[in-house]
């Protein structure tokens, strides 16, 4: 292999490392977690988090849960 090609291949694993997510992490949540557990129906639940988010008492990232682009959730630092 030459110096190039693992050059190349370095970044492209470096790339797919990258959009590998994070498993969920035990002080993470989704909407439909919160929607559940406050009894709120999920727009509202996304409103609320959205809102929450904004006014920096929570941080989010995004991930893929079952093939579908999703929201973590956590209390912010």
């Amino acid at each position: 292999m030459t110096k190039q090609t693992k050059k190349a291949l370095t970044g492209l694993e470096w790339a797919i490392a990258q959009t590998v997510n994070k498993p969920q992490q035990e002080d993470e949540f989704t909407a439909e977690e919160f929607a559940r557990a406050s009894n709120l129906g999920i727009t509202q639940a996304r409103n609320r988090l959205d809102r929450m988010t904004g006014q920096g008492q929570l941080s989010k990232r995004k991930v893929l849960m079952d093939g579908r682009q999703t929201n973590l959730f956590r209390k912010a630092d």
